[in-house]
């Protein structure tokens, strides 16, 4: 058999113990996905076990390279819309980005650089031409209001910003499955590379709670609009009438209801600032189609916020962002 022929040197102690920890949870598929070098194609499989995950490789295993999602997907589709939980943490360290020119150092130096990481990676896969490190959880995480998309993004991008990992952050992500064959495509044989088996380093490390990666968390720049001043008159204190007019649209709305856990300060922020509460209370108070005369009297009223004591130009800054965030 040669380079591409379908189940050349498949590892499946490698593969077993890997996708075991990938195990998606009931009602959720593991993504699959065979990139064949050079060409466009990639076929994609959706399993609901792991045996059946492993049924798929062994067919496609030296015949393309196996790439599974990093995170469970909630429907037969690759797109981050379809990721409802997350695993674990990951970066993926690039021998050819860190030493162009010297392999042996660039895998040294990634070595090292895991070694000093003050979290220890619970999995370490040698890909063929790099690394990749998985800080598994405890158990895997229902994306919401507390752990949102973007925070899970933001821990893999601050990993990858300590650490000079490559930008895999995005929770659609698809990474190389050990215990299979690396076939480069015609770029990378240019360079130098040659079929190699990606293999687990390390499969027993410690798990962790996502709580403490939050120091390192990195979020983009919000992209922000000029917000021109409304032009509704400013309360010095709440009407009460739309005060009481607004509590019986929460009683419509719900206790699940977003404004309403808002309005109650049961909602996990970013910004837990008087003024955060603000301008959460005011983008939820914009989508459920509120005037801003009633929003900047609710503000006035909000025990979270800065009530009373915001002047003129706070509420008017806050009421104006709110609306061009919409």
């Amino acid at each position: 058999m040669d380079a591409f022929s379908p189940g050349l040197n498949l590892n499946g102690q490698d593969l077993l113990a890997f996708l075991q920890r990938l195990s998606p949870p009931i009602d959720q598929f593991l993504e699959i996905r065979i990139v064949v070098p050079d060409v466009h194609s990639a076929p994609q499989f959706f399993c609901t076990t792991v045996a059946d995950a492993i049924e798929v490789i062994e067919r496609w295993n030296g015949r393309g390279n196996v790439y599974v999602g990093a995170c469970p997907r909630s429907r037969r589709s690759g797109n981050r819309e379809a990721v409802t939980f997350v695993l674990a943490a990951w970066v993926d360290l690039d021998f050819h980005q860190i030493d162009g020119t010297d392999r042996e150092r660039a895998e040294g130096v990634a070595r090292e650089r895991l070694t000093q990481f003050p979290f220890p990676p619970t999995v370490l896969v040698f890909t063929g031409n790099g690394i990749q490190a998985w800080w598994f959880f405890h158990s895997p995480i229902r994306i919401s209001d507390e752990y949102p998309a973007g925070k899970f993004e933001a821990i893999d991008r601050g990993i990858a910003k300590v650490l000079g990992g490559d930008a895999v952050h995005d929770l659609a992500r698809l990474l190389r499955v050990p215990g299979t064959r690396n076939l480069p495509d015609a770029k990378k044989r240019a360079r130098g590379c040659v079929p190699v088996m990606a293999r687990l380093l390390i499969d027993d490390g410690p798990t962790h709670d996502p709580c403490a990666f939050k120091k390192m968390e990195v979020w983009p720049p919000r992209k922000t609009k000029r917000a021109s001043a409304i032009s509704v008159e400013l309360p010095t204190r709440p009407n009460d009438e739309v005060v009481d007019e607004f509590l019986r649209l929460l009683e419509r709305l719900g206790e699940g209801h977003v404004l309403t856990r808002t309005w109650k300060g049961q909602r996990t922020l970013r910004d837990t600032s008087r003024s955060g509460w603000d301008m959460a209370l005011a983008n939820q108070l914009y989508r459920a189609g509120v005037g801003e005369d009633m929003i900047a009297h609710i503000l006035r009223a909000f025990p979270r916020g800065r009530g009373p004591a915001g002047t003129d130009d706070y509420l008017r800054r806050t009421v104006a962002n709110a609306r061009t965030s919409r």
